[in-house]
């Protein structure tokens, strides 16, 4: 049987995203594979992304669509910092949306396989090496587990 690829396709990502807090932060986690169907189009992408110096995120979904998005967001919030002559926040990029806050968040097609071990593992008040370590982990699962997750951790 010869395997077929569509690639007029998007290209989107099966992933694995993570933000989980410790005492003074949050650690944010990915896999970075992106994939189009069975071809992974690249090994190493970073789906984590900066915004302005404070605010990060997590992508997954298709890759483009995520990306130019992150583009418009940026941009967003560097002419409010501009405008206002004050640092946007997190609050300030959920404008309008919800916004609710979690010790931590799991996502992507990967998360399915996490949730046990994540709660077994986690626990308040960690300090920032020891979520890195968790967040370490539990990537590091889901590349295991999850077909669509892959490559390396990205932190």
């Amino acid at each position: 049987m010869e395997a077929t690829f569509d690639f007029s396709s998007p290209v989107s990502t099966g992933t694995t995203i993570i933000g989980v807090t410790y005492n003074g932060g949050v650690v944010l986690g990915a896999d970075s594979r992106t994939s189009t169907g069975l071809y992974i189009a690249n090994r190493a992408s970073d789906k984590i992304t900066q915004l302005p110096d404070n605010v990060y995120i997590c992508r997954s979904g298709s890759a483009a669509d995520s990306q130019i998005i992150s583009d418009y967001v940026r941009l967003y919030l560097d002419q409010h910092t501009i405008q206002l002559c004050q640092p946007a926040t997190v609050k300030v990029t959920a404008n309008s949306r919800s916004l609710i806050e979690q010790p931590f968040s799991i996502g992507g097609s990967g998360s399915t396989y996490l949730y046990g071990f994540f709660d077994k593992e986690w626990k308040e008040g960690m300090n920032q090496r020891e979520a890195e370590v968790v967040v370490v982990k539990v990537v590091s699962l889901a590349i295991a587990r999850d077909g669509a997750s892959g490559g390396i951790v990205g932190l």
